[in-house]
C-alpha cells in the first residue's frame, strides 16, 4: 500500500505550519481559502505545501534535514 501524501497550511513569517494533516490540494485550496476569508493579511503568507515523507515539520521541497543529510 502506497503512503499517501500529505499537505500542510505553511506560513513563512513563523516558519512552520499552521495546519497539517490535509490529504488532497483540493482540500488544501478550500482552507486556504477559509484562511484568507478570516483575514486579508494571510495574503501572501500562507501556502500549500507538501509535507516532507521523513521530516513532518518540514516541507518537502526545502526540508532543512534531508537537504543536510544529502550535503
Amino acid at each position: 500500500m502506497a503512503s499517501s501524501i500529505e499537505f500542510g497550511i505553511w506560513t513563512e513569517n513563523d516558519g512552520g505550519f499552521v495546519e497539517t494533516g490535509i490529504y488532497s490540494k483540493e482540500e488544501g485550496e478550500k482552507r486556504l481559502v477559509e484562511y484568507f476569508e478570516a483575514d486579508i493579511d494571510n495574503v501572501g503568507d500562507l501556502t500549500l505545501v507538501e509535507i516532507c515523507p521523513d521530516h513532518e515539520e518540514q516541507p518537502k521541497n526545502g526540508c532543512d534535514e534531508c537537504d543536510s543529510e544529502e550535503s
